[in-house]
């Protein structure tokens, strides 16, 4: 879930956004359909099941299931904040810091599981009801199911108040939700992964009394109902948790953390570790089909010493921080500093992972999984630009994280993607990377088509396995999406097949090319211009065919509609140009 603010974004002009309007409007796109071939994954045109700024449930959360529908969307997860603290036996979960550390039925409820009986004493829901609501949707839509597992240690036993005061004030302190570091502990329940031999066999009607929540009860809960991963039906992926980084940190003038009350202890190192790992295993032992993820880092601090705090001036680590701030995780004993750009938690967490497989004797990590909501997308001339930080070595976001002297980046592109594609190649080969949250802003403005359209090009070049958006995938978001996934209205999708592409000036304009297996003859683009105003685009095609035809189809300032476009010129030796709209996004299928 979007984390709570602790960092202090520094405002710094943007530079590289100013030149690009003052430089000649035009870009030459290359493509070369027989260069950098590579399967793109069908999972990254995901989102999360129940992310909603509106109080909205189930179907309606994303405006309805004919919606979701006409977005043809591959993936879904349910994660987030309150996923920490889901309790699976009755439904009940805790807001932690993002609503007054409030215990509710606000997860199941926003699946879409209905309204928790106020009668029937700790039963507020059947057992699972909202994982349940959640996968059934799922399977409506055809998605990958990606469900997040608690793992910092508690979970609420009731619901104390469905609706707390619109005001945190004081309730909080007062009230006996608070966690095991006040007095009423008696409303936490233990997580235990495995359910102990003296406990009794796995049940589908868990005893609410006995103070403990059984992981390995909860995953058998699935397993029954709809068979393993590998089957039809099986959920497909489980993340170890969400954003650990957070659960509590060194105090800031904006808090502690999430989940300061139900995880009463400052995080380290060791104990994240250790409690990703004894998940893991208890997944791979009950579904060893079953694909884990994990930790699911709130953002770049996360990534750099697990701890997401950050006052403005230096960043604040965990207590045996130092342990691991050392070689080969700094630079794989290169000397290189830049080689991952300060991410050396990734490095931990990679290699922590790779040896307790080898002792294990089977893969625990299936793919490492963080979230990204950028420090430079704050307003529309900066949004359409942010992207380029997951992928564009060249651009260096106006962000604390890049600024010179903080010791991250130190004026360097962030290149998040082949810097964490790097880790895992050094630390845990074969590993999968993940996005399972991510948001640009503008769904009111053009500028968020770009950037959703820009990241969702970048997955896939980049060869992300999954990635889910984290929000209301609606008007300009759901352009970005649809330009992918629903171009011409009957679900015709970007192909399978990324290929190079090049733009000679990625501040201008940025390119992004595919073909199909089934239709190998046929290229798609997706072109993108980044200037407020029109861009003269020259596309040049290497292709083993003659092209004749190209059709296109865009989104810009003048609708939220992905439209069909005419007024293209003529093909002549594979190439053609292109006036690119100020601040769109065009699809073309170019064809023999």
């Amino acid at each position: 879930m979007r984390p709570v603010n602790f960092i202090k974004v520094l405002a710094i002009l943007s530079i590289s956004t100013e030149m690009s309007l003052v430089m000649a409007q035009n870009v030459t796109f290359s493509i070369n359909t027989q260069a950098e071939r590579k399967t793109i994954s069908p999972l990254i045109y995901g989102f999360n099941a129940y992310a909603d700024g509106y109080g909205r449930t189930g179907w309606d959360a994303h405006g309805g299931k004919a919606n979701l529908d006409s977005l043809n969307l591959t993936s879904r997860r349910l994660g987030g904040n309150n996923m920490t603290s889901y309790n699976w036996e009755n439904g009940v979960s805790n807001s932690g810091a993002d609503w007054c550390h409030s215990s509710n039925a606000g997860v199941t409820y926003a699946t879409g599981a209905g309204e928790p009986s106020t009668t029937n004493g700790l039963a507020y829901y059947a057992p699972g009801a909202g994982i349940k609501a959640f996968h059934d949707q799922s399977l409506a839509l055809g998605t990958f199911s990606l469900l997040q597992l608690p793992a910092a240690g508690k979970l609420p036993k009731d619901i104390v108040n469905l609706y707390p005061p619109s005001t945190c004030k004081g309730y909080d302190l007062w009230q006996s939700t608070a966690g095991p570091s006040n007095v009423d502990v008696s409303r936490w329940l233990d997580i235990v992964n495995d359910k102990p031999t003296a406990a009794g066999s796995l049940s589908l009607a868990p005893s609410l009394s006995d103070n403990v929540v059984y992981i390995d009860e909860e995953i058998n809960f699935l397993v029954k109902k709809y068979g393993k991963a590998s089957s039809t039906k099986g959920v497909k992926g489980y993340e170890l948790d969400n954003e650990p980084d957070l659960w509590h940190v060194w105090p800031s003038s904006q808090g502690a953390g999430t989940h300061e009350n139900l995880y009463p202890k400052l995080t380290t190192i060791s104990d994240v570790m250790q409690k990703n790992l004894a998940l893991a295993k208890t997944v791979k032992r009950m579904d060893s089909s079953a694909q884990t993820f994990g930790p699911a880092l709130s953002g770049y601090l996360g990534l750099f010493s697990l701890w997401a705090v950050w006052d403005g001036s230096q960043s604040h680590q965990p207590a045996d921080w130092n342990q691991y701030y050392a070689e080969p995780y700094l630079s794989k004993n290169t000397g290189d500093r830049y080689r991952y750009n300060g991410m050396t938690f990734a490095n931990v967490y990679l290699d922590t992972m790779r040896k307790a497989s080898a002792s294990a004797g089977k893969r625990l990590l299936d793919a490492f999984s963080f979230h990204y909501y950028s420090q430079a997308s704050y307003d529309p001339a900066n949004r359409v630009q942010a992207a380029r930080s997951l992928w564009d070595s060249s651009y260096v976001e106006p962000s604390w994280i890049t600024q010179g002297g903080n010791g991250f980046t130190d004026g360097r592109g962030l290149e998040i993607l082949p810097k964490l594609k790097q880790s895992i190649a050094d630390f845990y080969p074969g590993t999968k990377l993940a996005v399972t949250e991510y948001d640009f802003g503008g769904r009111d403005d053009v500028s968020g088509a770009i950037a959703q359209a820009d990241a969702l090009g970048a997955f896939g070049q980049q060869g992300v396995h999954l990635a889910t958006y984290f929000g209301d995938v609606e008007a300009y978001i759901a352009a970005g999406f649809k330009i992918f996934r629903n171009y011409d209205g009957n679900k015709s999708v970007f192909p399978e097949v990324s290929v190079k592409a090049v733009s000679t000036n990625n501040g201008n304009g940025t390119v992004y090319a595919a073909v199909s297996a089934a239709a190998p003859d046929t290229v798609h683009l997706i072109a993108i211009n980044r200037l407020s105003t029109p861009l003269n685009a020259s596309l040049q095609i290497a292709h083993p065919v003659a092209l004749n035809s190209v059709q296109a189809w865009g989104v810009d300032a003048s609708s939220q509609a992905v439209t069909m476009r005419a007024g293209l010129s003529a093909i002549k030796q594979n190439q053609f140009s292109y006036t690119l709209p100020a601040w769109s996004v065009m699809h073309f299928v170019v064809k023999p």
